[in-house]
């Protein structure tokens, strides 16, 4: 993508800045509010000239692009302040901002109402999740940066020295640079295997294009429920306002409900094990681990599927023995979709339109590497269809 931003910006009490790093131009400009400078308008100015491009931030769709936003809407009053006061002002307003963060609470515009188009990197690769949460400094130590700052001032220090405002300037300009680094990652432009040639932005806007899911700040696994949410709409013909909002509470799940009849066992020792576990039921906090051993291997049976703990062993071929590895296109769907299972509350519609994703998916799949847009809508197919197990 040619036309992007990465920015990044800070609120001091004394001192509004925001850093930006053009890469098509290789070009890394500044914009300072505080008693040194005083470059709001000529901001403001730059954001208008820019508003096709995607400002691409880390964690700015809660806070830095909420800060932007209010500045744009309010800045026209402040004819009367000196820099101080407005560096003051814009301060306070980031301190609400992230206040309502740490209490979930909703932030002020929403993102299609942002003057500018966004791209955030925390929200992409799932961040936001509590469990999953990285800081921007984690990743620059997960990227094996030379240059890990931590913020060298506090937000509230007054009566800032000259070299107080230009440690913070390189501050900026340093997680301006991070943020362009993690950017590179996402849109696959780097030599590490997992993300090589993985263009997560990309494939954001070949979905949008191809479904009309405005999904560019989605992970993947929003991406895959929304998608769901789609397909079954247009099965159902209703609309997303009219989509069940509850699920089907059950106290107890018979695990005799969960084994396929077909299932079957020769030895004595697996048949008795599947005698005995279609006997029991489980309930929402009962665990759930069973071990065997078969043949001196042991299987862990447990509610995150089969485990086994191998020895290292080196298995080579020769004249009587081969290696075959079997690999079946999308396991857990097509086990889904042969079974013939579906939510209880949302009914047949959903199994229809679970497979007639799977069944695109398998029709587009041989044309993906020759065509780059048919490869971002199998990989949103994909999304799709795996994200309705765990």
């Amino acid at each position: 993508m040619k036309d992007v931003l990465i920015y990044d910006i800070e609120t001091l009490q004394e001192m509004f800045l925001v850093g930006v790093y053009i890469p098509s131009k290789r070009q890394y400009l500044e914009f300072e509010v505080s008693r040194q400078k005083y470059q709001l308008d000529s901001f403001v100015r730059f954001l208008e000239k820019h508003e096709d491009f995607f400002w691409v931030g880390y964690n700015n769709i809660r806070f830095d692009s909420q800060v932007i936003e209010w500045i744009l809407r309010n800045h026209e009053s402040w004819g009367e302040f000196s820099g101080l006061e407005i560096a003051a002002k814009i301060a306070l307003k980031a301190h609400d901002v992230i206040d309502d963060a740490n209490y979930d609470i909703f932030p002020e515009y929403r993102e299609m109402d942002l003057a500018v188009k966004q791209i955030d990197l925390f929200r992409i690769n799932h961040y936001d999740n509590k469990n999953r949460m990285v800081s921007l400094k984690r990743l620059e130590f997960e990227m094996d940066l030379e240059n890990i700052e931590e913020m060298p001032i506090h937000h509230t220090k007054v009566d800032m020295t000259n070299q107080e405002l230009q440690m913070t300037r390189d501050y900026c300009k340093n997680d301006v640079m991070a943020t362009y680094e993690f950017y590179k990652v996402t849109i696959g432009k780097t030599e590490h295997p997992l993300y090589k040639g993985n263009n997560q932005i990309e494939l954001r806007m070949d979905i949008e294009q191809e479904f009309g899911i405005p999904c560019m700040n989605y992970s993947d696994s929003k991406i895959g429920d929304e998608m769901i949410k789609k397909f079954y709409c247009e099965e159902k013909r209703i609309t997303y306002s009219d989509l069940p909002r509850k699920g089907t509470f059950r106290a107890d799940i018979p695990i005799r409900n969960c084994i396929a009849p077909y299932v079957q066992f020769q030895t004595p020792q697996l048949k008795e094990f599947h005698k005995t576990i279609r006997k029991q039921s489980l309930k929402q906090k009962d665990d759930f681990v069973k071990t065997i051993d078969f043949y001196g291997q042991k299987y862990t049976f447990a509610k995150g599927g089969l485990h086994t703990v191998n020895k290292p062993k080196i298995f080579e071929a020769d004249e009587d023995h081969y290696i075959i590895d079997w690999d079946v296109s999308s396991y857990y769907p097509a086990i889904i979709i042969n079974n013939g299972k579906y939510p209880g509350h949302l009914g047949k519609e959903f199994l229809k339109g679970y497979q007639k994703m799977f069944e695109r998916r398998l029709e587009l799949k041989p044309l993906a590497k020759k065509d780059k847009r048919i490869r971002g809508i199998v990989g949103a197919l994909k999304l799709a269809v795996n994200s309705v197990y765990g």
